[in-house]
């Protein structure tokens, strides 16, 4: 039987849910759905009572002309976040039970952006003849796969020398900053991103060379030797700008990492493996991503081709 809370409004039921879920989901995920709601979903459903929720007014809801036009990445999250609220209010007897049906919007697949073998050559390169801490960072980036906020937090007691491994297990990243503060963002550490995240890599031997050089003298954060992360926003301010003065293409940090698996994927690498050493949740999503591999590599194969030929000409 339904609560007698027919007035109950859209509005602080998505309140309450966002409540509810503050203490189980990240920082950066929390802000998300405060962000969403407050901007899409509050404006255009917030007045409605929950209790006239059903499948018909969630399809009005993304039909609306303003959310229509939202990317097909953003209506997928609002679509997740009205099926928990409506699940949450379920189970709060808001709301009777009714399926979400029919209701989808097709994914769309970025097109990776991963550094040419000429392109990697002038970058390795300068890196190498213009050793500092972040040129370092980069090249390690480029040489593991980790993602930016990994990276910058590596600690000295992540960095195993004997056996040329990091130990992958913290991010960081910058997030609104709730308080009353002056600053309108902060740095946060947490754990990556998935529990598939938390991981082993191993290191070229000659990056473990250039890293002893520079290994701290205490157990302060590799980047900065101190006892504070590398802020990723600054690396990549750093990133942007070398990669102009290089006069290479102009890609986002996360390029380095498409660039290790593209690279790995190029060697016949089993993708099972490549998946682990990215720390993907699934195998799967490493073979979906990496399907395509790189020009240089296609035309290797389809040379290979002419092998065949010339075995049944000679």
């Amino acid at each position: 039987m339904l609560l007698s809370l027919k007035s109950k409004k859209m509005s602080e039921v998505l309140n309450e849910w966002l409540i509810y879920k503050k203490n189980s989901v990240k920082i950066s995920t929390y802000q998300k759905y405060d962000y969403e709601i407050k901007k899409y979903l509050i404006p255009f459903i917030g007045d409605t009572k929950v209790i006239k929720l059903n499948n018909n007014y969630i399809k009005d809801f993304f039909n609306n002309e303003k959310i229509a036009k939202l990317s097909n990445s953003t209506k997928n999250h609002l679509l997740v976040i009205i099926k928990s609220v409506t699940n949450y209010s379920i189970s709060k007897n808001y709301l009777s039970h009714f399926e979400i049906r029919n209701i989808y919007f097709k994914r769309v697949k970025n097109e990776l952006t991963y550094f040419s073998k000429k392109e990697q050559s002038i970058l390795e390169k300068y890196l190498y003849n213009n050793m500092n801490l972040n040129n370092l960072c980069i090249l390690i980036g480029l040489y593991t796969g980790l993602r930016i906020g990994e990276l910058c937090c590596l600690k000295k007691s992540d960095i195993n020398l004997i056996n040329n491994t990091i130990n992958v297990n913290k991010t960081v990243q910058r997030v609104r900053n709730d308080d009353k503060s002056n600053y309108k963002t902060k740095l946060i550490i947490g754990t990556p991103k998935t529990r598939s995240s938390i991981r082993i890599v191993p290191i070229p031997n000659f990056i473990s060379t250039i890293l002893k050089i520079y290994l701290p003298k205490e157990d302060y954060y590799f980047f900065t030797n101190k006892n504070k992360p590398k802020d990723p926003r600054t690396l990549e301010k750093y990133f942007n700008n070398l990669l102009k003065k290089l006069k290479i293409s102009e890609y986002n940090f996360h390029s380095l990492r498409h660039t290790y698996a593209t690279r790995l994927r190029e060697q016949n690498n089993d993708i099972k493996v490549i998946s682990e050493l990215l720390g993907h949740s699934d195998w799967k999503i490493t073979q979906e991503l990496y399907i395509h591999s790189s020009i240089e590599y296609k035309k290797s194969s389809v040379n290979n081709l002419s092998k065949i030929w010339k075995s049944k000409s000679s």
